[in-house]
């Protein structure tokens, strides 16, 4: 009896263990970079929320890091456009110095565009995770989102004109 109700109490338990719905690989990522979500409101002073969630995480590679300096570059340049254009004809005594803000600008966007027109970037591997999330106060959702290092373990603050990653290596 004992033989026959074995076999049928193995195959039980394979069904049963094997059944359970195992955690994926982005939930456990998920999971991971959760405390860094915390982390990151704390710092933005965000410190009152009923609950937040991860919604998504995308990597980004070198490629797509200089693409996306590009576009903050690109909308930085714009409002110092606007701002100059206005301080020209208001005759103001900023003139010069957003003029020099908005060179500065264009300098570093025309690094970021040479870096990939010279086709020294990497198009595969991961270089940050860019996490998208979004936290509730009151039923009130509010997105947000930040980057974390590889090591899934550092924030990592986006400063086109300070810490760019893609010159790490000549630092």
């Amino acid at each position: 009896m004992i033989k026959r109700i074995l076999p049928i109490l193995l195959v039980a338990l394979v069904i049963c263990f094997g059944g359970c719905k195992k955690k994926s690989e982005v939930d456990r990522l998920k999971d991971t970079l959760f405390p860094l979500a915390k982390e990151y409101l704390k710092a933005e002073k965000i410190e009152h929320y009923d609950s937040l969630k991860i919604d998504c995480i995308d990597t980004l590679t070198e490629l797509s890091y200089a693409n996306l300096n590009i576009f903050s570059l690109e909308q930085m340049a714009n409002s110092y456009e606007e701002i100059y254009n206005d301080a020209v004809v208001n005759n103001s005594n900023n003139v010069e110095s957003i003029h020099l803000q908005l060179n500065e600008v264009n300098r570093v966007k025309a690094d970021f565009e040479e870096l990939i027109e010279n086709g020294d970037l990497k198009t595969e591997g991961v270089l940050l995770f860019f996490v998208s999330g979004t936290y509730y106060v009151q039923g009130q959702a509010e997105p947000f989102s930040y980057f974390v290092y590889p090591d899934k373990k550092t924030l990592y603050t986006m400063d086109p004109f300070g810490d760019n990653l893609l010159y790490k290596d000549e630092q």
